[in-house]
């Protein structure tokens, strides 16, 4: 209880609950003048009927009529008086019974919850804050970072516009405070001077408007902003951005480096002064089926097996990790270490047919621009006229017609990339690829 003045002040802030509270105290108002003429008129009929009652006993009379109680001790004998009983049983009905808890719900009660609602969701970070990692948006993204900041134990707050969204974050258990993600005081409230990073993840206009806030107010803190034009790199980087991200393109170039195709089979990702680091996958080669210690490749090359990527997870290689035919090696040697692992498994498969890449979008671009640098042949196939460049690597059609895949070379293609902007689409072609070319990768 007390809690409750300060909770009816927040209430009682907004312009709109006044405005109610004032409509339900006229309401009562009303009620206590028909009760006071109510009870006046009791005793003038009671006095023409020769019966004499108390104030107080008028007062009780017309609350038990209008409740609809009526316990009946006291009545009229009068015709007049009936008549007058079922006025005040009706208008307290309408009252009591109907009007006032309406009118009690609908303008005091609901908003009073609301605004006990909107006080969950916090609107600033206590003042202590400090080493916090702020994210401007939760989506399948911000999920996957969120996993790996719980797992160093690093705490973070998820920026949310919406009230609604916000509350149903807060109940999810993300930690989430409401706020404009383009607005200044926003981070002000979400101590951005203390934190440790800042996530732009929204589009490019408001991460813009996110790198130059954070920024300005927080001069040291890095900032992480994607962007999904190349030509917002440059703006973003001007806006304060230590760090920019383009998805689209790291995701081509993934997709890339494991395709299949020419003679080279590890494809370099890191470089650490004379050691590589590569990726390299087994499909088409005889170590499908196989672990780490019986293929012998640290043997037979003098490489190390950092890991293995199956499906999207990431997996620390020992002597018995087992290769399937969809993972994907991370290699660790010596450039000549690298070209003697090519050398042994090309001699099971080589690729010179074009690599398909069904979709031309932003991440079919990337991963053509990447097999491109190896020295690949690849054909996109694009549905869309107006994302067809003047190229005669480009198929224009439907990647479900089959006609349109056998243009493009579906027969012969070592590796088929599916890179729609669409998950049902990806698993349709998926599936339908598989079906015509149960061996392809």
């Amino acid at each position: 209880m007390k809690f409750l003045p300060a909770q009816l002040a927040f209430f009682l802030q907004s312009g709109t609950a006044r405005t109610n509270v004032r409509a339900l105290l006229k309401l009562v108002a009303i009620l206590v003048a028909m009760v006071v003429a109510y009870s006046v008129a009791f005793h003038f009929l009671m006095a023409a009927e020769g019966q004499d009652h108390s104030w107080v006993t008028g007062l009780y009379w017309t609350l038990t009529v209008m409740s609809t109680l009526g316990f009946g001790d006291i009545t009229f004998a009068s015709d007049a008086g009936r008549v007058f009983s079922m006025l005040v049983m009706v208008s307290g009905v309408l009252f009591l019974l109907v009007l006032l808890p309406f009118t009690f719900i609908q303008f005091f009660y609901a908003p009073y919850m609301e605004a006990q609602r909107q006080r969950r969701a916090p609107r600033e970070l206590p003042a202590d804050t400090s080493g916090h990692v702020i994210l401007t948006r939760y989506d399948a993204l911000a999920v996957s970072l969120i996993e790996r900041l719980v797992f160093y134990s690093r705490p973070y707050v998820v920026l949310e516009p919406e009230l609604t969204r916000a509350l149903e974050l807060h109940e999810l258990g993300v930690p989430v405070m409401v706020g404009d993600t383009d607005d200044q005081d926003s981070y002000r409230r979400l101590r951005v001077d203390q934190a440790s990073l800042v996530v732009a993840s929204v589009d490019d206009f408001v991460n813009t408007n996110v790198a130059f806030i954070a920024r300005e107010l927080a001069p040291d803190v890095p900032i992480v902003a994607l962007a999904r034009d190349h030509d917002s790199v440059d703006v973003l980087q001007m806006a304060g951005a230590t760090y920019v991200l383009e998805l689209a393109e790291m995701l081509g170039r993934s997709l890339a480096r494991r395709a299949l195709g020419g003679a080279t089979r590890a494809n370099v990702i890191g470089e650490f002064d004379q050691l590589l680091i590569a990726e390299a996958p087994v499909f088409g080669t005889p170590l499908a089926g196989r672990s780490i210690v019986e293929c012998g490749l640290r043997e037979e090359t003098g490489l190390t097996v950092v890991g293995v990527w199956e499906r999207g997870r990431f997996t620390p290689a020992g002597p018995d990790t087992r290769m399937e035919t969809s993972s994907v090696l991370v290699l660790a040697g010596t450039e000549a270490q690298l070209t003697l692992f090519d050398e042994l498994v090309v001699i099971y498969n080589t690729f010179d047919d074009p690599v398909l890449i069904l979709g031309g979008g932003r991440v079919g671009r990337a991963a053509a621009a990447h097999l491109e640098e190896r020295g690949l042949p690849y054909r996109i196939v694009e549905r869309d006229p107006a994302m067809i460049r003047e190229d005669a690597r480009y198929v224009v059609g439907s990647a479900a017609d089959l006609a349109v895949l056998h243009r493009a070379g579906i027969e012969a293609a070592p590796t088929v990339i599916v890179t729609t902007n669409d998950d049902a689409t990806n698993i349709y072609l998926t599936i339908y690829c598989r079906r015509l070319r149960p061996n392809v990768q």
